[in-house]
């Protein structure tokens, strides 16, 4: 009988797909904390959809970090009806 288990788990393996390879060692990944943006009327986070996205290609440096694009997303408040535009700095490298 442990035959018969041994050719099923074998099956079962190939039929699974490429996955992680045996012996691999297990990803250390960075985690990034990202402040949401806020309303200035009310202070909720909670926001509508992103739309009427503009990007332009702007070098400077915000908080002490360089930034290669401003990223600006208009939406509207869910709480109080408040239109914003979110506004994002990005660090495009090789673009």
């Amino acid at each position: 009988m442990a035959r018969k288990t041994n050719a099923r788990n074998k099956e079962r393996r190939s039929q699974r797909g490429p996955g992680r390879p045996k012996g691999s060692t297990n990803a250390d990944p960075d985690v990034n904390t990202v402040e949401p943006s806020r309303c200035k009327r009310c202070g909720s986070t909670r926001r509508g959809d992103y739309y009427g996205k503009t990007e332009q290609a702007f070098q400077g440096v915000q908080d002490g970090l360089p930034f290669t694009h401003i990223v600006r997303r208009r939406t509207k408040c869910l709480d109080c009806g408040q239109a914003r535009i979110d506004r994002a700095f990005e660090n495009r490298l090789g673009e």
